[in-house]
């Protein structure tokens, strides 16, 4: 074993010897006062009466060093284990030998039946140390075997009885030195999981932390970088707007032109960049204002049907007809989650039509539940990559992204501020027929709207 390990292991060996030893010791001192009546009554000894108070006093010692034992702290019962356990053994090796005594003084030279009954209250106490002793086999030796063996000899004899006795005492031996090996090896490989199962606990621990600042440092990063572009790609984009108020010859213009559409694509890219690092900061608050839900779809449609119908697609809107004229909710955050689900529709359907629909999942006077869906009819995901959506920067596929541009941060952010405004993303695809992007979001009714 590791040092570690073994540090840990005797600790909780330790702990083990002296959890029980008050019980025991009390169960002890009842069982030699059963030996001392029953035997009185057959013949009187004074070594008898001493012997007696000799477990007395032992029993008491151990129970002393137990209740010192349980008034340690965690600290000083791991520093001083080793001390402890010398301690313990030294106990286990006293009543041992106390008790081997006993059956001696019991057992020889008195009749069967004062025999058999000392027999079989030493086979009790033996079995009943296997779970208190065996946590150390050195321990569970020092106190079993002297007894067993004061029992061996003090039924030796030449008659059959006799002899199958001593013959059953050693088998008795063995049987509980076995047993007490068994559940010593048990319980030391409960202790390594229980050590293994600790280890592994920190080191998730460590991880989490880990990747919570690793996660920290991105966001920092993200926002940083992002502020940094967007001070000189407004300069640039300034010049640009500047310069195409200048007279410019048709070259010049139809240079220019590029340069505007880039630095504004470019642009939109970085304030997305910003808006993911602010949404990972947990930097955006909900506004909730009245607003007209159908209206809002319909001029979502018409500011993307230029893009769909460049690529010759179609947009379906598929509208509830319980819908109520005015919600409550953030109309900006929810305009911001259809732009970037209808943009890589758009974006990633090459043929076919994008539908988007919103339907009344639940309802009551004062409040609904509205599932938004957009599907579209584009290649579709495969399943081993549906998983990989879940990150930061998504890109399921890199030849796509570099085919149809961007940097992957429309579906992240769509999913925070879903889940800001209290829903989650739903993601449903088949290869070669399409995805399905749907999401519940709980809406107040305006008070007029609800006395209708």
């Amino acid at each position: 074993m590791k040092p570690s390990i073994d540090i840990f292991f005797l600790g909780r060996q330790v702990e083990l010897l002296y959890r029980n030893v008050r019980l025991g010791q009390i169960m002890s001192v009842i069982n030699a006062g059963f030996l001392i009546w029953v035997a009185h009554d057959i013949f009187g000894s004074p070594a008898l009466l001493a012997w007696w108070v000799a477990a007395v006093l032992v029993a008491g010692l151990r129970v002393a060093l137990a209740t010192r034992h349980a008034r340690l702290d965690d600290a000083q019962r791991q520093k001083q284990a080793v001390r402890w356990q010398y301690r313990a053994r030294v106990g286990a090796m006293a009543s041992g030998l106390t008790w081997s005594v006993g059956a001696l003084l019991l057992m020889i030279d008195s009749d069967t039946t004062l025999q058999l009954f000392t027999a079989f209250v030493m086979a009790g106490m033996v079995a009943g140390a296997v779970p208190v002793l065996a946590a150390d086999k050195i321990a569970f030796r020092l106190y079993a075997w002297p007894i067993i063996l004061a029992v061996a000899i003090a039924s030796l004899g030449m008659d059959l009885l006799h002899i199958a006795f001593s013959m059953m005492t050693f088998l008795f031996l063995l049987i509980a030195t076995r047993s007490a090996d068994y559940f010593y090896a048990t319980l030391h490989d409960s202790f390594r999981l229980e050590h293994e199962k600790d280890q592994l606990l920190e080191h998730l621990e460590q991880a989490r932390r880990q990747s919570e600042l690793s996660n920290r440092a991105k966001t920092e990063f993200l926002a940083n970088i992002s502020h940094e572009l967007r001070t000189p790609m407004n300069g640039i984009i300034g010049l640009g707007e500047l310069l195409s108020l200048e007279t410019l010859t048709a070259e010049q213009h139809e240079l220019l032109v590029p340069l505007r559409r880039s630095s504004d694509e470019l642009l939109r890219l970085i304030n997305n960049l910003i808006e993911l690092s602010a949404l990972e900061a947990g930097q955006i608050s909900l506004s909730p204002a009245p607003f007209a839900v159908i209206e809002m779809l319909r001029a979502l449609l018409d500011n993307q049907q230029r893009a769909a119908q460049a690529k010759g697609l179609k947009l379906v809107e598929e509208d509830d007809p319980r819908l109520p004229s005015l919600l409550i909710g953030d109309i900006d955050r929810l305009r911001q989650i259809f732009t970037h689900l209808v943009g890589n529709a758009i974006k990633f359907t090459e043929h076919g039509q994008i539908t988007i629909s919103a339907q009344i999942e639940s309802s009551n006077d004062d409040a609904l539940t509205i599932r938004f869906c957009v599907s579209d009819t584009g290649p579709g995901i495969a399943a081993d990559k549906l998983r990989l959506l879940d990150g930061v920067l998504v890109q399921t596929d890199g030849s796509a992204m570099r085919r149809h541009g961007g940097i992957g941060v429309g579906l992240p952010i769509a999913r925070k501020l879903i889940e800001l405004m209290g829903g989650r993303l739903d993601i449903e695809s088949t290869v070669g027929i399409g995805s399905r992007f749907s999401f519940s979001l709980p809406f107040v009714r305006p008070l007029s709207d609800s006395q209708l």
